[in-house]
């Protein structure tokens, strides 16, 4: 089996943070759509997150919660096919587990791991409307069905074991040294947040060690 890590959530390009509180918490934050809304779209207002932690403008805005780790229905969808820095979960079976890492703020901004999905179900390459599923409360779904778009897009159902973590996981340089080893490049003129954005701006297949410590944070 195999770990994918996968960048998600508002970054510093938004005018909303992710907040990380002291005890190890943390508020995870979905970027805007690039469309207005429409149902069934979700808007800023309708995740008591939002309403706590962005700002009241967003309100309004249709926002894409994707990954969606609430129990019942468990989602995480990408342009597998379309978008380059998804290619590799077109790789992606039953088994294989989706870690999600996060740009959050406390003090100051940081990466952390936040949450799993571990693959149960998929749907590849969605060009039309694939009828009422598993899949319905997925943003990529939800915004086609708003807007008539439908991009190839691929959608992963998460088994029961998917969740956000209750507590974030640091993930810094000695983590992604750990899992791409210790030959990186830190270039003088970036900061080390802005090198390991740089690394895992792609959807990252993980093996190996990597792929058992990344599954011991997530699923024990």
């Amino acid at each position: 089996m195999t770990a994918f890590l996968a960048n998600v959530g508002v970054n510093a390009a938004h005018s909303a943070r992710s907040p990380l509180f002291a005890d190890g918490s943390f508020a995870l934050l979905p970027i805007p759509e690039r469309v207005a809304w429409r149902e069934p779209m979700l808007r800023g207002r309708d995740l008591p997150q939002m309403q706590a932690h962005a700002p009241r403008s967003w309100s309004d805005l249709a926002v894409h919660l994707d990954p969606d780790l609430t129990p019942k229905h468990a989602t995480y969808g990408d342009n597998c096919r379309r978008a380059g820095r998804a290619f590799s979960l077109r790789r992606a079976r039953p088994g294989d587990l989706i870690v999600f890492l996060a740009r959050l703020h406390s003090t100051g901004p940081g990466f952390h791991l936040v949450g799993c999905l571990e693959i149960e179900d998929l749907i590849e390459d969605v060009t039309v409307d694939p009828g009422p599923g598993w899949w319905d409360a997925n943003a990529h779904v939800r915004r086609a069905r708003a807007t008539g778009t439908w991009n190839s897009f691929w959608v992963f159902r998460g088994s029961r074991r998917s969740r956000l973590l209750d507590r974030a996981a640091p993930f810094a340089r000695p983590e992604l040294e750990s899992l791409f080893g210790a030959g990186l490049r830190w270039p003088s003129h970036r900061t080390e947040l802005q090198t390991i954005g740089s690394y895992t701006r792609a959807v990252r297949r993980i093996e190996g060690h990597g792929e058992e410590w990344l599954r011991s944070i997530c699923l024990t």
